[in-house]
C-alpha cells in the first residue's frame, strides 16, 4: 500500500479501537455527539498506541470550505466520464459550487498528489473514480477530513458511500442476449484489475453461462486493460483459440470498439462471423459501423446522484441517509450481434 506520508489514519485507530471512523473523530473533536466514557478511553487509548496525529489545519478548516468539490477520474480520453462529469457539474452549478477536475492517468502516486491539491484549495468535498483497489487516496482524505463519495467502484476496507451501477445484472443481460441468439462459445474480456465493477461484470458473464446449462471456459476470459488497443489485442488472443469464440463480451465500449476492429483487420464480418456487445453506451456506440450493440448505464445520473450526495455530506448529512441502491442498466440491441449460423455453432 502506497502511504508517502507514513501517517497512522483515523481507519487505524477505528479498527484498533474496534469503533467507527465517525466515532474517533467525535472523540478527537469533542463533539458534535457525546461518546461514552469506556469507548472514549478505548480511543485514546488506541490513539496513544498508535501515534495518531490529527490534522489541526484540516480540523479549523473545515467552517471554511471553500464552494468548490474536487473531481478525480483515471481517463479524460473515455466519452463514459465526460457523460458523468456533466452530471456533476449540473448539480454542484445548481446549488452555486464549482468543480476541479484532476485527472489521475490511473496512477495511484497522481491521485495521491491530487487529495493534497484539494486539500490546499479547501474543497468541500471530493468525489473519486479510483484508477487501482489502493485506499491510500482515501485514507489520506479521511486524515485531511474532506468528505468522500466514491463513483463507479467500491473500494474494500473503505466506509464511503459509493454510486455504481448495476454491473452483475448489465453482464448477464449482455451474455443471456448472446445465448439466446444461439452463441455457445462466448469469450470476455475484462479489466486486468480487482477493481469491483470489473469483478461484478465477470461475475454477471459467468453467471448467465451457468444459468444457461453452459460451462464456463476460462481460456475464453482473456483480461486485457481498458482502452480501444486493448479491445484489439484481446480479440486477436481470442480469435486464436480453437474453436475460437462466435461472439465476445466486453468490459467497455471502448474495447468493444477495439474489437471491431481486430474482426475488420481479420476479414471478418460482424455480426455475420462474429457478435460483439459493450458497456457503457458511450455516444460512439450508435455511429461505428456497425453499431453497437451494448449495455446502457445512466452516466449522468451517476454523476448528479454523486455530487447530491457529497454536498449534503459536507452540509453535515448522516451516510446512512442515502440510497445506495445500484442504477439500473439496460440492454441497448443495435446491429453488432445476431443469429449464430448453425455451421458455426460449437458447444
Amino acid at each position: 500500500m502506497v502511504n508517502p506520508k507514513k501517517l497512522v489514519t483515523r481507519d487505524e485507530v477505528a479498527l484498533k479501537a474496534g469503533v467507527s471512523p465517525a466515532t474517533v473523530s467525535y472523540v478527537v473533536n469533542n463533539g458534535p455527539r457525546p461518546v461514552s466514557p469506556e469507548t472514549q478511553q478505548k480511543v485514546l487509548a488506541a490513539i496513544q498506541e498508535l501515534g495518531y496525529k490529527p490534522n489541526a489545519v484540516a480540523r479549523s478548516l473545515r467552517l471554511q470550505k471553500t464552494s468548490t468539490i474536487g473531481l478525480i477520474l483515471p481517463d479524460t480520453h473515455n466519452p463514459f466520464f465526460a457523460e458523468v462529469v456533466r452530471g456533476v457539474e449540473k448539480v454542484a452549478f445548481e446549488r452555486g459550487f464549482s468543480v476541479i477536475l484532476c485527472h489521475s492517468d490511473y496512477s495511484l502516486n497522481q491521485e495521491i498528489h491530487y487529495v493534497d491539491v484539494l486539500h490546499t484549495e479547501r474543497v468541500a468535498g471530493v468525489l473519486w473514480f479510483p484508477a487501482t483497489d489502493d485506499p491510500a487516496p482515501a485514507h489520506l482524505l479521511a486524515d485531511y477530513e474532506i468528505p468522500l463519495v466514491i463513483l463507479d467502484r467500491v473500494v474494500p476496507g473503505i466506509q464511503a458511500l459509493s454510486i455504481v451501477a448495476d454491473n452483475f445484472r448489465g453482464a448477464y443481460l449482455a451474455v443471456e442476449h448472446l445465448i439466446q441468439l444461439g452463441h455457445r462459445r462466448i469469450g470476455c474480456i475484462a479489466r486486468p484489475s480487482d477493481l469491483s465493477h470489473s469483478q461484478e461484470r465477470v461475475r454477471g458473464y459467468r453467471a448467465a453461462l451457468l444459468d444457461h446449462g453452459i460451462s464456463v471456459d476460462n481460456d475464453l476470459l482473456i483480461r486485457g486493460g481498458f482502452r480501444m488497443e486493448d479491445g484489439r489485442t484481446a480479440t486477436y488472443r481470442l480469435l486464436e483459440l480453437a474453436p475460437a469464440p462466435s461472439a465476445i463480451f466486453t468490459y467497455n465500449d471502448f474495447m468493444a470498439i477495439g474489437a471491431l476492429r481486430a474482426a475488420h483487420e481479420l476479414g471478418l464480418e460482424v455480426p455475420e462471423d462474429l457478435s460483439i456487445v459493450g458497456f457503457d453506451d458511450i455516444p460512439q456506440s450508435a455511429f461505428t459501423i456497425p453499431s453497437l450493440t451494448t449495455v446502457r448505464q445512466s452516466k449522468q445520473e451517476m454523476g448528479c446522484r454523486g455530487a447530491e450526495f457529497l454536498l449534503d455530506l459536507s452540509a453535515g448529512k448522516e451516510p446512512e441517509a442515502f440510497d445506495s441502491t445500484p442504477l439500473e442498466v439496460q440492454l441497448i440491441v443495435r446491429e453488432s450481434t445476431t443469429s449464430l449460423k448453425k455451421k458455426n455453432i460449437s458447444t
